[in-house]
């Protein structure tokens, strides 16, 4: 049986604000209609994004302390301590930066991608075997440890501090019009792609990978945002031939033991 990657996702609002879509002008990151659609479009805007906006302001000493809170709960439930990965820093960033400038609060954007396709985005060769989210919105001014609060009084925020299938976390919280924006997403890397997988896809291109935990490569697929497959084969390499398509979501199917998983690898296109 073909089992899909774990998504444990919970929003939580403290002292949540109506969101009115504040305006925050920063020609080098335009988010007035979000992020590009097409890999290389979203990568070039987000890395933009990343550089800072006018108006908003990046609390890293926060994310930090958040880190470190998450750290002291899962000690608590006597679980390992999760490893920061940058690409699921910089998706959380992305995402918070997105809801404070367009003035809404939840997991998905206003195009309807998810926090695991904007890491997906990001991570150019990781392969996440699960997957998980919080988001909470509060007033600026929260103490991180009222924020952590507020994760631990929401049922599914607080499952996933304690979920011992993740090992590495990203954490962002931005300020902007007088709200905090916290965002964290949990993980759990399965394996890795010997070459950082390009945003354009060429014929041929090396999906060589290495595998946590005994696992055993079976085959791998190429999935539209809908789950569509584009492209499915065997063996290290894709195909000569590529088909047309500007959004795609690799993915590696194995076994572990008797058991098959889907691991969730990079986004790709074949086309600028």
């Amino acid at each position: 049986m073909l089992h899909n990657v774990y998504k444990f996702l919970s929003v939580s609002a403290l002292a949540l604000a109506a969101l009115s879509g504040p305006s925050f002008a920063d020609p080098a990151c335009d988010l007035t209609d979000g992020y590009g659609m097409t890999p290389t479009a979203f990568q070039k805007e987000a890395n933009a994004c990343l550089e800072g906006i006018n108006g908003i302001k990046t609390d890293t000493y926060m994310a930090n302390q958040l880190l470190q809170l998450a750290g002291e709960q899962r000690a608590d439930q006597g679980v390992s301590e999760l490893q920061s990965l940058s690409s699921l820093i910089d998706a959380a960033r992305l995402h918070a930066y997105d809801m404070a400038v367009r003035g809404y609060a939840a997991h998905e954007d206003l195009e309807g991608r998810t926090h695991l396709d904007r890491v997906r985005m990001m991570e150019r060769s990781r392969l996440i075997g699960a997957f998980g989210a919080n988001v909470v919105v509060v007033k600026a001014g929260t103490s991180a440890e009222d924020i952590q609060k507020a994760m631990m009084a929401d049922k599914a925020n607080a499952e996933n501090f304690k979920r011992s299938e993740f090992d590495h976390m990203g954490v962002a919280a931005i300020e902007a019009d007088g709200m905090m924006y916290v965002v964290e997403l949990f993980a759990r890397i399965d394996g890795r792609l010997d070459a950082p997988m390009p945003m354009v896809a060429a014929p041929r291109t090396n999906l060589a990978a290495n595998y946590n935990d005994k696992l055993e490569p079976l085959g791998w697929s190429v999935v539209s945002a809908n789950g569509t497959t584009l492209m499915r084969g065997v063996g290290d390499k894709l195909p000569a031939s590529i088909p047309s398509m500007e959004e795609g979501f690799l993915q590696m199917d194995v076994a572990l033991g008797k058991d098959v998983y889907t691991l969730k690898g990079p986004a790709i296109s074949s086309s600028l």
